[in-house]
């Protein structure tokens, strides 16, 4: 009988990964939704991570795997993966955490008209060891219908993402100026959706190598200037300027927020975050006085 369970790509990026790879492929295996398939996209890795893909994929026919001639970052090397998935649905892998075996299957079960659906995680230490620690601790975690708290950051975690691969084919090429993953949460919660399961369906991995954590590591970038931070940001709004956007008031937000980033007092852009303060300081936990000094201080500076 055929398998009539919907294709799912994991789209995967690795990069220097040979300490956790394969416990993050076990965990994927394993799967109690099986119609699977595997996109790797290696970065150039100098360690033994491809030859430790490469003792999968003999056993395993479903995980194909690309390396890129030289490095390229994990947003290209990401865009790759997504660009080779056949899948009806893409679900984003990290290479060094650990799913429950019944994250793909809870997470298609709860996906409807939204663009994409994500999870909690729990943090664990570079041994697996549980940290006591869920990520909605750390950031507001909920469904989102309107892309303008995507503005002001992300608190999506990308490796619990599952989307529609027709949706994902309207978003690429994924912009240079920002993580993929808030470029991901961004359009479609711009667009039809994106829904929260309040589980804990990864086991979300915390070591000196993150290349995205939530504590201390080695790969984290030196603090830029104000005027650095500044042109990073203007062109973050610019680049979701050219998102396929479909709701309107995301659309005006975004308009306004531009036309207030300047470097001059404006006691307009003070009153424009206070007025939109639910909506745009939403992600963050942070208490509501903290969202007050915040929108005030909008007054002397775009620090967005």
């Amino acid at each position: 009988m055929a398998n009539t369970a919907p294709l799912v790509s994991v789209a995967m990026a690795t990069y220097n990964g040979e300490k956790y790879i394969a416990a993050q492929l076990e965990s994927i295996i394993h799967q109690t939704h099986q119609n699977i398939e595997i996109i790797i996209t290696d970065d150039a890795s100098a360690d033994s991570t491809v030859a430790i893909i490469n003792n999968f994929q003999q056993q395993y026919s479903y995980i194909k795997l690309f390396i890129n001639a030289v490095n390229s970052g994990v947003t290209k090397t990401f865009e790759h993966s997504f660009k080779n998935c056949s899948g009806d649905f893409i679900a984003i892998s990290d290479q060094d955490d650990i799913w429950e075996l019944n994250k793909i299957e809870t997470l298609l079960s709860q996906i409807g008209k939204e663009d994409a659906v994500y999870s909690n995680s729990l943090l664990i230490d570079k041994n697996g060891q549980s940290l006591h620690q869920e990520f909605k601790s750390l950031m507001h975690l909920q469904s989102y219908y309107d892309g303008a708290p995507f503005l002001m950051g992300n608190c999506v975690p990308g490796h619990t993402i599952i989307m529609k691969a027709a949706f994902a084919k309207t978003i690429l090429p994924l912009p240079a100026e920002m993580m993929f993953d808030r470029w991901i949460s961004f359009c479609a919660a711009a667009n039809n959706g994106i829904k929260y399961v309040d589980m804990p369906l990864v086991q979300y991995r915390q070591h000196d190598n993150n290349a995205v954590g939530v504590g201390k590591s080695k790969n984290k970038k030196q603090r830029k200037t104000k005027t650095q931070q500044f042109n990073i940001k203007l062109q973050e709004l610019k680049a979701f300027e050219k998102a396929p956007v479909t709701n309107n008031n995301t659309k005006q937000i975004l308009s306004e927020m531009l036309g207030l980033f300047t470097r001059k007092l404006s006691l307009h852009r003070s009153l424009f975050f206070f007025k939109n303060i639910d909506t745009l300081l939403v992600i963050k936990n942070k208490p509501r006085y903290r969202k007050n000094l915040y929108s005030l201080k909008m007054f002397f500076k775009a620090n967005y």
